[in-house]
């Protein structure tokens, strides 16, 4: 797929339940221009005392080995990876 500076990146998140190896289960696939880029995961269990929010679990390809900050809404979480997959 060829991307023009003009086009802006199609992000869609897609409900899915991850095995974190803890209670927060509640995760979204993160595709962009049709390719998996990312997994999401919600933090809101008792263990995360002053984290609640989404946190990028994995990113793949340009967000591989990113580090993230924790969001507090999806919304905000596609934000930021719009600008980092337009570099």
């Amino acid at each position: 797929m060829t991307r023009t500076h003009n086009v802006e990146t199609l992000v869609v998140l897609q409900p899915i339940g991850v095995d974190t190896g803890s209670d927060d289960r509640e995760g979204l696939l993160v595709m962009a221009n049709g390719l998996l880029v990312g997994v999401l995961v919600r933090l809101d269990t008792p263990g995360h005392d002053q984290i609640h929010g989404w946190f990028l679990e994995a990113g793949f390809g340009r967000l591989a080995g990113l580090r993230a900050p924790t969001f507090h809404t999806p919304e905000a979480a596609t934000r930021w990876l719009r600008q980092r997959l337009r570099r």
